[in-house]
């Protein structure tokens, strides 16, 4: 049975890379985290031209895991560190596995929403990386994909994209709850994103995970973040909470 066959890639290592083209020289566009499956589209050699569950399409190189006739069925998602409060790069922030390890939680029982700043404070330090997803490195919309998918909660991957799918439950900025989010960009176009933690307060990944304030009158106000400030938005309300 050829890979072609299949139907699935499934990521076995830590993360995989997804790149725009089949090389490594090619754009970096997104990563696919362990357990991901991903439908396959098309084979180059010893590429793989897949869709990942967020709608993304690029191309990723076999070793990262194996072909499939079916999906992963995961029963488990990494959202803690281990007992010494470090992450596995085996298996990495948001790494979903069918046996439980030190760090996981049960996908079918989400956490409650109020507790999402212990899952941030947690990753605060973690550095940037562009198209990063998870604690071996975030990209400001990875990070929020990826922390809100261990409540249970899909989102687009992009900034500029999770704008859109909750620019309906705009709100004013210091009513944003813990856990809502702040856009930033310019001339009206998204290009940052980040976690509100009740009001100003803020942890987004801007050369690292980090909390900072957009209230001038804090020790750790950001200045040049708040120029950029655009809205607000409402998980709680996007999702029913």
């Amino acid at each position: 049975m050829t890979w072609i066959k299949n139907n699935w890639f499934i990521i076995s290592a830590g993360l995989a890379p997804l790149y725009k083209n089949p090389s490594f020289n090619s754009n970096y566009l997104s990563e696919v985290v362990h357990g991901d499956s991903c439908k396959i589209l098309d084979m180059q050699d010893n590429w793989i031209h897949v869709e990942c569950d967020d709608g993304y399409r690029g191309w990723v190189n076999k070793f990262y895991g194996f072909a499939c006739e079916t999906k992963n069925n995961p029963s488990y998602i990494i959202a803690y560190p281990n007992g010494e409060g470090l992450f596995n790069a085996r298996f990495p922030f948001g790494a979903r596995l069918t046996k439980k390890r030190t760090g996981s939680i049960a996908i079918d029982q989400y956490p409650n929403f109020d507790n999402i700043t212990k899952v941030l404070n947690n990753l605060i330090g973690i550095p940037y990386k562009w198209g990063g997803k998870t604690s071996l490195g975030f990209d400001c919309s990875g990070l929020v994909q990826s922390v809100l998918q261990v409540f249970g909660f899909k989102i687009p991957r992009d900034s500029k994209d999770q704008w859109h799918f909750l620019d309906l439950y705009t709100i004013d900025l210091d009513k944003a709850k813990k856990g809502d989010l702040h856009f930033f960009g310019k001339d009206d176009k998204i290009n940052h994103v980040g976690f509100s933690c009740g009001g100003a307060e803020i942890i987004h990944s801007q050369g690292s995970v980090k909390k900072e304030s957009l209230n001038k009158n804090h020790a750790n106000f950001n200045k040049s973040l708040l120029d950029i400030y655009l809205a607000s938005a409402s998980i709680r309300l996007k999702f029913k909470l």
